[in-house]
């Protein structure tokens, strides 16, 4: 209960303590999705996994900051977990041969904030600085977290190279929280790829997304990853995904459908 009022308590004042935004534009936004993900995770049985993230995320002019509250659904043997939001293989070994079981509840809270280094026009150039706090709500016991605190930064490019169509680029640091027993791997994490219209209000991005093991030794996640979003208007969206796995650290396949609202 203690853990949960610090959570509360950081979230409203990472949302809120930034003082007065703009009155232009829409300054919220509220957003959630469905993301089914399945593999072997270099483990030799099979994990599934369900991560239904909502989150609420405040504009401060050039910042932002949101808090993300997921439910999360794992069948595993238990050599996998999640980690920020991903299945993540966490254990050199799984458990003993049938011994997949499944597991749900609350997941990790993720606290996140970012600012606008530079939005240059008319030929855009986006560069944001992000940071990202972990707190471990998730049950270990379940294999639904660590159970440790992460935290990370990074940075977010996006370049317009022709109409209709941007480059994207992102890396990310993570210190990941060494649960008792375990050494895990501070974890860098890559993507790239772009994003190109196809028609007004629909948008399709794709990225190659590549990051290190959380167990030394063990292959590193490699994927591509598509989505289509579809934008009613400046207010409310839609989005559906896929993803397919290039190592054995990864997911075989994975699916998701979501939206957002802004307000």
């Amino acid at each position: 209960m203690e853990r949960q009022r610090l959570i509360a308590t950081l979230a409203a004042g990472l949302l809120c303590a930034a003082g007065p935004a703009s009155a232009e534009g829409l300054l919220w936004k509220m957003s959630s999705s469905l993301n089914f993900e399945s593999g072997t995770y270099g483990t030799g049985t099979r994990t599934s996994s369900l991560y239904v993230p909502f989150t609420l995320r405040r504009s401060f002019g050039d910042a932002f900051a949101s808090v993300t509250i997921p439910y999360v659904s794992m069948t595993s043997d238990g050599g996998v977990s999640n980690v920020g939001g991903r299945p993540s293989r966490t254990s050199g070994r799984g458990g003993a041969a049938g011994s997949r079981t499944t597991r749900s509840g609350l997941g990790d809270v993720i606290l996140r904030g970012g600012y606008d280094v530079l939005r240059d026009d008319p030929h855009p150039l986006d560069l944001t600085v992000v940071a990202k706090a972990k707190a471990p709500t998730a049950s270990r016991a379940k294999g639904l977290g660590t159970g440790e605190f992460d935290a990370g930064a990074g940075v977010e490019l996006a370049k317009l190279v022709a109409p209709g169509w941007t480059v994207l680029a992102d890396a990310y640091y993570t210190a990941i929280g060494d649960p008792p027993g375990v050494n895990l791997n501070n974890q860098l994490a890559v993507d790239a790829g772009f994003s190109r219209a196809l028609r007004e209000n629909l948008t399709l991005t794709v990225l190659l997304e590549a990051s290190n093991a959380l167990v030394p030794g063990e292959p590193g996640p490699r994927d591509v990853r598509a989505i289509v979003e579809h934008r009613f208007d400046e207010t409310a969206a839609v989005f559906g995904g896929a993803s397919v796995g290039l190592s054995d650290g990864s997911s075989d396949y994975g699916i998701s459908l979501g939206g957002s609202l802004r307000f």
